[in-house]
């Protein structure tokens, strides 16, 4: 007893210092950019598969817009032809998202699924005119936690809120229609591309550049003007692990969720399951996840404590090796 008591003392006053460091002002907290995987959501058989020349054009303008953003996209029959058949068409949102939560020497973060739909309908005014209708939609999924992180959807066509487009010619077979679908994909494809790439900048910002050095000029001392300091913040995507402690003490378990706090980059926690041996969080951080296992060690070695960690996707598990007890 009194030995946990003389660790637990230690440990606090670590925390304490932790904590302390971590008011400090520091510059932003570098996150891990997102790796994004586009795939074609085409299930619905209404949907333009993904092996056609139509939805290549639409993915590469996607890819492009993703690019010129400075994001990392990975294509999606190089990352999975090692375990699966990449020819496949048609595959179910759950097929989609299994396939990227197993990519193996890929973490993939951001699953970008894309669905076009294409349909020639006759005018109602004009009964030989067939009016072209272009839907793409595209969404954007955290692989680990499915929390959707935005979507957007283009419609061309001559409805109301659509963005025009010539009439088809008169006589108009299903390749007629996906011809002139790839006429228009580039534009297309942009549009949903640059939409989507903006909304995923603003969830995982850019590391500042580095300002170009300025020439010295000696001027005549002035009044000392106020140092308005960059402001602290997060760069890259936040992202969401499971924490699972097992063998720790009520006690040590206090301790460990003020270490959790006082880490860099820190958004917040929630108890997941909690009992008298065992403790998961749902622990959410800008911070990489290199620093966060580094940091996890750090936490225990300042406790004094023995611990095995463990990472696997998203989650780490933290068992204590525990030691015969004296009385």
């Amino acid at each position: 007893m009194k030995t946990l008591t003389k660790t637990l003392m230690g440990a606090f006053a670590s925390l304490a210092l932790v904590l302390a460091l971590s008011l400090a002002p520091a510059p932003g907290y570098a996150g891990d950019q997102p790796n994004i995987l586009p795939v074609p959501e085409d299930a619905d058989l209404d949907t333009v598969p993904g092996n056609s020349r139509v939805f290549e054009r639409v993915l590469r303008a996607v890819i492009t817009e993703m690019q010129t953003m400075g994001f990392r996209v990975y294509d999606q029959t190089g990352v999975i032809m090692s375990f699966t058949d990449p020819n496949r068409v048609r595959r179910s949102d759950a097929e989609l998202i299994a396939l990227a939560q197993r990519v193996p020497n890929v973490p993939i973060d951001v699953i970008l699924p894309i669905q076009i739909y294409a349909s020639a309908n006759q005018n109602p005014y004009i009964p030989d005119v067939l009016d072209l209708r272009i839907r793409v939609t595209g969404r954007m999924l955290h692989a680990q936690t499915m929390q959707s992180l935005g979507n957007f959807e283009v419609a061309f066509g001559p409805g109301a809120g659509e963005i025009p487009v010539a009439s088809l010619p008169r006589v108009c077979n299903r390749d007629c229609v996906l011809e002139h679908v790839g006429n228009e994909a580039k534009t297309i494809g942009a549009e949903v591309g640059r939409v989507l790439a903006t909304k995923l900048d603003v969830l995982s910002p850019a590391s500042p550049q580095p300002m170009p050095q300025q020439p010295v000029v000696v001027t005549p001392p002035v009044a000392q003007q106020p140092v308005v300091p960059a402001p602290a913040g997060c760069t890259g995507l936040t992202t969401a692990y499971t924490l699972a402690f097992t063998g720790f003490q009520p006690q040590e378990m206090t301790l460990i969720e003020g270490y959790l706090a006082g880490f860099k980059g820190y958004d917040h926690h929630r108890p997941v399951r909690v009992t008298m041996t065992s403790a998961d969080y749902w622990y959410e951080t800008c911070s990489d996840v290199a620093r966060l296992n580094r940091n996890l060690r750090l936490m225990v070695e300042s406790m004094g404590v023995q611990a095995r960690i463990a990472m696997a996707g998203n989650r780490f598990e933290i068992q204590k090796i525990g030691l015969m007890g004296n009385r």
